[in-house]
């Protein structure tokens, strides 16, 4: 398998196969993103594939310093941003619910995971875009904070928060090991 720089290179000498091939090397792991972020199969098909279009867009002016998939990763942050604020629109004019059961749907504990994705949904969007890249991508926080466009600090502080409002959520109380269980042992 040929690496990302040399499909990057051959693209931008206009092989469009070898874009096609930096999306299948992909697709799987930015859609998975996507969903982390935003909850919602179609919403992260919709950011995937604006993500993609971003990237195939702007290629050429992508740093060649930065590895393909990192600059990846924030182009799909970027458009779960869009999306995420398309949706908030769209629900403010038609006062549509959020569809909670496809947010579920595609775990195997579903309890578990439900309770602790709608704690994720219920953080600031830029607490949980930090937390998801962080435990999600296991991404260092220097390289989080290149993709956020903040400093390495800033996004130290925003996982320190979401830990503690998630340690404290009322939808994860649930799956905390109760005060007796704790003593034991």
């Amino acid at each position: 398998m040929v690496d990302d720089r040399d499909a990057v290179a051959r693209c931008l000498q206009g092989d469009e196969a070898a874009f096609a091939e930096l999306f299948r090397r992909h697709e799987a792991r930015v859609l998975r993103l996507a969903y982390a972020l935003l909850g919602d199969r179609e919403a992260a098909e919709d950011a995937k594939q604006e993500a993609f279009l971003a990237a195939f867009r702007s290629l050429d002016r992508m740093n060649v310093e930065v590895a393909f998939s990192s600059w990846l990763h924030r182009n799909v942050v970027w458009a779960a941003r869009a999306v995420s604020q398309r949706a908030y629109r769209r629900r403010e004019m038609t006062g549509d619910p959020p569809d909670r059961d496809a947010f579920a749907a595609a775990f195997d504990d579903q309890d578990r995971r439900t309770s602790l994705l709608d704690a994720l949904r219920a953080l600031p969007a830029g607490a949980r875009e930090a937390v998801v890249l962080r435990f999600y991508l296991d991404l260092p926080e220097s390289e989080i904070a290149r993709l956020l466009g903040c400093r390495p600090g800033t996004v130290k502080s925003r996982i320190s928060r979401a830990l503690r409002r998630l340690a404290a959520s009322p939808a994860l109380a649930e799956l905390q090991p109760s005060r007796e269980t704790r003593d034991v042992g």
